[in-house]
């Protein structure tokens, strides 16, 4: 064979190579839950990534469709539920019904200090927040209110057919309120999505509801932060970790969603027990493999002491339920454990496998 044929085969060998992927990432915020998301994926092209980011983007605005409690759609959705309280059942899509029995479940595992039924309760308080951050007059929820908007809750008054597709809330003052799973839910179902479309590198952050697609191309694992809790829409992270695989990453806070009543923080994340908003840690964040689960993790670990929340992580395991968490307190706050470390003004706590993802 002849130097130049030889040349040439070797051109065309070069040629057919495959190209490396690169990084491309986008955010937007009209994808719905009122937040931005941002996506990162390793494609062959600018082209191949806007596709996919497009389709993820619908697919988040279907899920918002879906658990919005405050507007109507093309589609049956917990408005469309709620506003049928007492009247009917609904016929809803199959993700709706698979959302609520994953919400009953942790549910009562969490002896219902997560529970998706306390609508009425955070019904109460998001009208007196609107009006506090409008800069109206409010008066907070009387508690003969709060009782009567309790009495409404429970599982009880849940009827869910999950041969028909229908949920049905048997009492007309019963409502749903599923914020505090709806983002995480979403944000699973579209990493689901993703892989199996072949992006098993990158990640999705739904308003800071985060879930890796495995490690960075080159192998690197992910850098990603804990904010301080300031209540001054602070940008900077009081602790760094590194993640890889697929993971997820929820963080639930005071600093967000909040209006200072005679000094204290009145945030949106409301104690079953008190009824008002939970008074422990600053924040709370959950590493684990469901972005959902770490949705509802995250509130419900707000709501209990540091020692509550230890003992629940502790029973999710005995039920084959892998979780980790950071808890960061003021350092005002009694913290019945010495095994924490100071930064900022503030103490910082974890369940102890975290500690070897922490690299600040």
């Amino acid at each position: 064979m002849k130097k130049t044929s030889l040349l040439l085969i070797s051109l065309l060998l070069i040629g057919c190579s495959p190209k490396e992927k690169q990084a491309y990432n986008d955010s937007t915020m009209q994808a719905g839950f009122d937040t931005v998301i941002s996506i990162q994926l390793y494609t062959d092209s600018q082209e191949e990534f806007d596709a996919a980011f497009k389709k993820a983007s619908d697919a988040f605005l279907y899920y918002n469709s879906l658990f919005d409690k405050y507007h109507d759609y093309d589609v049956a959705n917990i408005k469309t539920i709620n506003d049928n309280a007492g009247i009917q059942p609904v016929e809803v899509s199959q993700e709706i019904i698979d959302m609520l029995l994953l919400s009953k479940e942790y549910s009562e595992l969490s002896n219902y200090q997560f529970d998706v039924t306390l609508g009425p309760v955070l019904s109460l308080w998001h009208d007196v927040r609107e009006k506090a951050l409008n800069g109206e007059e409010y008066v907070l929820p009387a508690e003969e209110e709060l009782q009567n908007a309790k009495a409404c809750t429970g599982w009880d008054k849940v009827e869910i057919n999950d041969e028909k597709n229908t949920v049905y809330l048997n009492q007309s003052c019963a409502s749903l309120d599923v914020g505090a799973v709806a983002k995480g839910y979403a944000t699973q179902k579209v990493t689901e999505m993703l892989l199996e479309e072949g992006y098993a590198n990158g990640y999705v952050n739904a308003g800071g509801n985060v879930e890796f697609l495995g490690n960075k191309l080159n192998g690197d694992l992910w850098r990603t932060g804990i904010l301080t809790p300031a209540l001054q829409n602070s940008t900077t992270s009081i602790i760094t970790l590194e993640l890889g695989g697929q993971e997820a990453f929820v963080t639930s806070g005071d600093y967000q969603r909040y209006f200072i009543h005679d000094g204290n923080i009145m945030h949106h994340i409301i104690d079953p027990d008190t009824l008002y908003p939970a008074r422990h840690a600053k924040s709370v964040t959950i590493l684990c493999k469901d972005s959902g689960i770490a949705d509802i993790l995250s509130t419900t670990l707000y709501t209990m002491t540091y020692q509550e929340g230890v003992a629940y992580l502790e029973k999710l395991k005995e039920n084959n339920i892998e979780a980790e968490a950071v808890w960061i307190y003021d350092k005002t706050d009694e913290i019945e454990n010495e095994n924490y470390r100071e930064k900022d003004g503030y103490y910082i706590l974890t369940t102890p496998n975290i500690e070897s993802k922490i690299i600040n």
